[in-house]
C-alpha cells in the first residue's frame, strides 16, 4: 500500500537539493522555500549558496559532490539538525561542447563523476532515510540528451543516459516501498552553463530555470495523489512537437 502525506504535505518536509548555487538549483529552492520546506542547499560554491538562500533559514553546505566523504557529511549533518530526509533533488551537473576526438579521459571521467556516480551515491545515501519518510521522493534532473544524442555532446550525452537508465532501474526495485523516482529531462535551459557550453544559443524561446522549478513542484504536489509521472520531457515551443 503506498503510503500517502497528510494535510498540505509539504510544510516541514526535508529536501536536500545538489547544485543549488547554479540557475535551476536556485529556482527549485525559491519554489520549495516558499512552500514551507526544510532545505539543504549543496554546490560547490558557498557565495552562490548564501545568494539562493538570501537569509531564509536553510542548511548551507558547500562541497565537491564528487567527494564521497562530502556526501556522507551532507547526510550526517541533515538528520542530526532535520531529523531525517524526504525529498531529493539530484540537480548538480556539468555540461561540454566539444568533438569526440578533442575530449579527454580526463574531461569524460570528470562529467561521469559528477552527472552520473554523483547521484548514484546520493541515492545510495539517501535511500535508508527516505524509506523512513512518509513521502520519500528522488527527483533527477537528466536532459533531452538522454533521449537523443547531439554532435559535440557525445561525453555528456553518455552521462545523462547513465542517469536516466540508473534512474529507471531504482524505480522498479523501489516503488512498492513507497519511494517516488522521477526524471525531468529538459532542452536546453538559460543558464549560465548552458551559455558556456552553447555559446551558439541566445536564450531566445528557450526554457528557463523557473520551467523546471515549476515542473518539480508539480512532480512534489503528485505525491498527494495515486498518480505518478515517471519522466516529464520538456521542450521550448518552436521546437517541433515529439521530437
Amino acid at each position: 500500500m503506498q503510503r500517502k502525506l497528510k494535510g498540505d504535505g509539504m510544510k516541514d518536509k526535508v529536501c536536500i537539493i545538489t547544485g543549488a548555487g547554479g540557475g535551476i538549483g536556485s529556482a527549485i529552492a525559491d519554489a520549495l522555500f516558499s512552500c514551507g520546506f526544510k532545505l539543504v542547499l549543496m554546490g560547490r560554491n558557498e557565495e552562490k549558496l548564501r545568494k539562493t538562500a538570501n537569509g531564509r533559514e536553510c542548511l548551507i553546505l558547500p562541497g565537491d559532490i564528487c567527494d564521497d566523504n562530502y556526501i556522507k557529511e551532507v547526510f550526517d549533518k541533515t538528520v542530526a539538525i532535520y531529523g531525517g530526509v524526504d525529498f531529493l533533488i539530484n540537480n548538480a551537473g556539468i555540461a561540454q561542447s566539444k568533438a569526440f576526438e578533442e575530449i579527454s579521459m580526463e574531461e569524460y571521467d570528470e562529467i561521469m563523476a559528477t552527472n552520473a556516480r554523483a547521484p548514484f551515491l546520493m541515492c545510495k545515501t539517501a535511500l535508508p532515510y527516505l524509506m523512513k519518510s512518509s513521502c520519500g521522493t528522488i527527483i533527477n534532473i537528466a536532459s533531452v540528451t538522454a533521449h537523443q544524442g547531439y554532435a559535440l555532446q557525445s561525453a555528456y550525452a553518455a552521462s545523462k543516459h547513465a542517469l536516466l537508465g540508473f534512474s529507471k532501474a531504482l524505480s522498479k526495485e523501489y516503488y512498492k516501498k513507497g519511494i517516488r523516482v522521477h526524471v525531468i529531462s529538459p532542452g536546453a535551459v538559460f543558464t549560465d552553463m548552458v551559455k558556456i557550453s552553447r555559446p551558439d544559443l541566445t536564450g531566445e524561446g528557450m526554457l528557463l530555470p523557473e520551467d523546471i522549478a515549476e515542473t518539480v513542484m508539480y512532480l512534489i504536489k503528485m505525491r498527494k495523489s495515486a498518480s505518478v509521472a515517471d519522466e516529464i520531457e520538456l521542450h521550448r515551443e518552436t521546437k517541433e512537437p515529439f521530437m
